[in-house]
């Protein structure tokens, strides 16, 4: 890029050389072959753009040219501009393919030595033709400085209230009041393709936690160069209200490192919010967002890595409305990093983050968010999270979520505000020598072969809660209780048990028997694979009682 300046209204001589698609890969482009940008992206291309307005006032691909048999496109002509700051882009990607000689140790002497070793081909760089690539101007004008740059690009962004340009691989937010009705412009430039979002933004209502706009690649225009660029250029008229703008970055194709010809204003990639009207924005304040308000967690397991199984245990005392923020890994309607909270005296599923109740988080798109409200009674709870091998915090395999640090689960009260006296300390209902417990057997893992002692002094009816491993009708992982004769008297058997949440092979038993008094023996038994803590596949809803467990019911 080439900054000029002109003083007076002139016509300008330019001289350009270009060249599109290699005539013999030219195609319409359709919907299968959109993104093909060897056939439908000029791979050399000028153009000039109004500094302080980012216009475009000229562009080699849409004025008249003279085309030539070879690919390449000349102009040679004037352009008549009035004074001002300009910018003028030269953009060359005729490289169509990279190849290197022999095999390629990434090592850091290696990567030294790469420069020498590399080839690219393509037909602009096999025939030469792109040593006629270039841009040339000539007027009266002059080169502009620094402080002519800064004072064109400050001309666009004075009326700017947040402007995120994020480095590559990251995101970025900026929160904003408005006081009153507002008219905001967005300008956003990003890479979009109909299958995926990759450098984009959106704008969030921080009081509802609503999106109230998203850049998509339907709602967006060609930006120039390659076809992945897109723009987003429109007004916004916001409510009062607070709003955080968020924006975020993959790992390639940014300013520092293009790999396809640029847009057509790459200083502006990223996305700028404007205000035209001065009382307007006078009005508007900037406010620090979190997602998840500091010092009022209930309950807060986020850094989450990868293969890892976390509980955390809270009661409440009275009922209430929580929020809960969880951020996970989800594809084809399925998660695979998530989370979920059991009653804790029930054993049973109050919630779980399933992909349908779940939105992109930003980055990859298998980044999902639930931002959002359930009511709790009064009572005991476990909350769990379990996150597969792979794409974790800090070790992501693709671009990281906007709010990266909260991967995991944070509960706290919708209100926002955490009054102590509403929570109380955790209580376990189903450690043996509690009053409802006679005899336990849970966390067994694999190849167990447990027993414990179970007495009755009379008859009794008993609650058994039994969770285990089956498939096809048989039961792999199981319990039973057996009299002192060594009979069995109750089994866990496939036909009477239910899904237990998670992996369909996951099952329980939840009934309630009568038995005489007597001594017993509570017995579980399991193979050697999928236990607890050390699943093979997704665990149950409620893994801390994989086993079995003998409860006395309250006499009727």
């Amino acid at each position: 890029m080439s900054v000029f300046v002109l003083t007076a209204p002139q016509d300008l001589k330019l001289s350009a050389v270009g060249a599109e698609p290699w005539p013999d890969r030219l195609r319409s482009r359709d919907d299968e072959h959109w993104q093909e940008d060897e056939q439908t992206t000029w791979p050399a291309a000028a153009w000039i753009l109004d500094a302080r307005t980012r216009s475009v006032v000229w562009d080699l691909r849409t004025v008249d040219t003279r085309r030539e048999s070879n690919g390449l496109r000349r102009f040679s002509g004037t352009v008549h501009l009035p004074a001002g700051t300009y910018e003028a882009h030269y953009a060359s990607y005729p490289a169509s393919s990279v190849s290197w000689n022999g095999d390629i140790n990434i090592s850091l002497k290696e990567i030294i030595r790469l420069g020498r070793r590399v080839k690219y081909g393509g037909p602009y760089v096999e025939t030469g033709l792109y040593k006629q690539f270039g841009l040339n101007i000539e007027g009266a004008g002059r080169i502009a400085s620094q402080d002519d740059i800064n004072a064109a690009h400050t001309a666009f962004t004075a009326s700017a209230i947040a402007t995120l340009v994020p480095d590559r691989h990251s995101s970025t937010r900026k929160g904003f009041e408005l006081t009153r009705p507002t008219t905001v412009e967005v300008y956003a430039i990003g890479e979009l393709k109909p299958d995926g979002e990759f450098d984009y933004g959106w704008i969030m209502n921080a009081d509802t936690r609503k999106r109230v706009w998203s850049m998509t690649y339907a709602g967006t225009d060609p930006a120039g160069g390659a076809a992945k660029n897109r723009m987003a250029h429109e007004t916004l008229l916001l409510k009062p209200g607070h709003y955080v703008a968020y924006f975020v970055c993959d790992d390639s194709h940014s300013p520092d490192d293009w790999n396809n010809v640029p847009a057509t204003d790459p200083e502006f990639w990223g996305m700028t919010l404007r205000v035209a009207d001065r009382a307007a924005r006078a009005s508007v304040k900037a406010f620090e967002f979190e997602p998840v308000p500091q010092g009022q967690t209930i309950v807060s397991m986020i850094g989450i890595h990868d293969d890892e199984m976390r509980s955390a245990g809270f009661a409440l005392r009275r009922p209430m409305d929580v929020h809960i923020y969880a951020l996970g890994e989800g594809t084809s309607d399925k998660m695979h990093d998530y989370a979920w909270i059991v009653d804790e005296e029930q054993h049973k599923r109050v919630w779980v983050m399933r992909y349908d109740d779940t939105e992109h988080a930003g980055g990859a798109e298998k980044n999902r968010l639930f931002d959002g409200t359930v009511h709790l009674a009064a009572g005991n709870y476990l909350a769990y999270y379990h996150s597969d091998d792979s794409h974790s915090y800090n070790d992501w395999n693709g671009a990281p979520p906007a709010e990266e640090r909260y991967w995991g689960i944070s509960i706290f009260p919708a209100s926002g505000r955490l009054n102590p006296a509403d929570v109380g300390p955790f209580m376990r209902t189903r450690g043996a020598g509690t009053n409802t417990t006679l005899a336990q057997l849970t966390h067994m893992g694999d190849d167990e072969d447990a027993r414990t002692p179970l007495r009755l002094t009379g008859e009794t009816r008993v609650r058994i809660l039994a969770i285990g491993e089956g498939r096809d009708g048989d039961m792999f992982d199981y319990g039973w209780i057996e009299d002192v004769d060594g009979q069995t008297v109750w089994k866990m058997k496939y036909g009477e048990t239910d899904p237990a949440g998670g992996s369909d092979k996951n099952r329980v038993f939840d009934g309630v028997i009568t038995l005489p008094a007597g001594n017993y023996v509570l017995r579980f038994r399991s193979d050697g694979s999928h236990s607890y803590n050390d699943w093979n596949t997704d665990p149950p809803d409620d893994p801390e009682s994989w086993g079995i467990s003998v409860f006395r019911l309250a006499r009727r």
